[in-house]
């Protein structure tokens, strides 16, 4: 979206085998304190290195800012004149925690239009690979072992990678219609999407996840866990949130109705095109100018 027109510095971690949210980086946080910035957004809250930011600005210090993840609520927080959240529930959680006087917004998905719309055409054409895909990183949390009871009743891809991996795997030893298809660049998951009949998403705990935005965009319809989206998905939206104990009889039943299926994406499809992309996101990044100035 910026390229060309922002420039962009990087800093190394102080412990490169350090976890994401463990890493400082001292070179960042002196930069920082020199510079004197008028605003810092953070991405993510709850982050080792946001702690480690802000203990080092002096008065007056830079206003703060955050791009809230599936986390809302941290200590951190208190800093906080304006958040992005991902929904509005993340919004009612940081008022509720911070007061009413921090500034918020819903902050939109960045979606590769050029490719998802590319993507969608494709799909008219042609007839699907899979009757199933998952998108995430294989954790507990993204739960993608709750799959197993469709394995050997429809064709399945999953794309990823990480620690609980081999656990699914060995689940899915033995059915043929099931393919690991590992981590990918965005523009090929976007071309995996739109080879899928239907998104099935059993994370345990999320925010709004981009891939399930992504997924709409490219007409795939999303079936999930209403425990664990935090956002909010009603009619003509692409999304069934549903309770942990229907997952299976409501993906079973949207993949034997093609014509509900196929409606149900287009609905998502719309609501994608509504909502998010590069000119939602420039509307905020005017939003977030207005807010830091404020």
């Amino acid at each position: 979206m910026f390229a060309g027109l922002v420039p962009l510095v990087y800093f190394p971690a102080d412990d490169r085998a350090a976890a994401p949210h463990r890493a400082v980086s001292t070179a960042l946080r002196g930069a920082l304190t020199t510079d004197a910035p008028d605003a810092i957004v953070f991405k993510g809250i709850g982050y080792d290195i946001v702690a480690f930011v802000l203990a080092a600005l002096t008065h007056p210090r830079p206003k703060i800012g955050f791009i809230l993840g599936g986390n809302a609520v941290e200590p951190e927080l208190a800093a906080a004149r304006f958040v992005f959240a991902e929904s509005g529930s993340q919004v009612a959680a940081v008022r509720a925690a911070a007061g009413t006087g921090i500034a918020c917004r819903i902050l939109p998905k960045f979606v590769d239009w050029t490719v998802a719309d590319r993507v969608h055409a494709e799909r008219q054409d042609q007839a699907p690979h899979y009757d199933i895909i998952n998108v995430g990183s294989f954790e507990a949390r993204k739960n993608q072992i709750a799959l197993r009871p469709f394995f050997g009743r429809f064709s399945i891809a999953l794309v990823g990678g990480g620690e609980t991996l081999g656990e699914v795997a060995a689940a899915a030893a033995g059915h043929d219609r099931i393919r690991f298809l590992g981590a990918l660049p965005n523009a090929d998951v976007l071309a995996q999407l739109g080879r899928a009949r239907l998104m099935v998403h059993p994370s345990l705990w999320e925010g709004v996840p981009r891939a399930l935005i992504e997924s709409l965009a490219c007409g795939t319809p999303v079936v999930a866990h209403a425990a664990a989206i935090q956002g909010r998905f009603g009619d003509g939206t692409g999304v069934r949130l549903v309770g942990t104990d229907e997952l299976g009889t409501t993906v079973a039943s949207l993949l034997s109705d093609p014509g509900t299926l196929r409606q149900f994406g287009e609905d998502g499809r719309r609501f994608a095109q509504r909502e998010h992309g590069a000119h939602r996101l420039l509307e905020a990044a005017r939003h977030v100018a207005e807010m830091a100035a404020g």
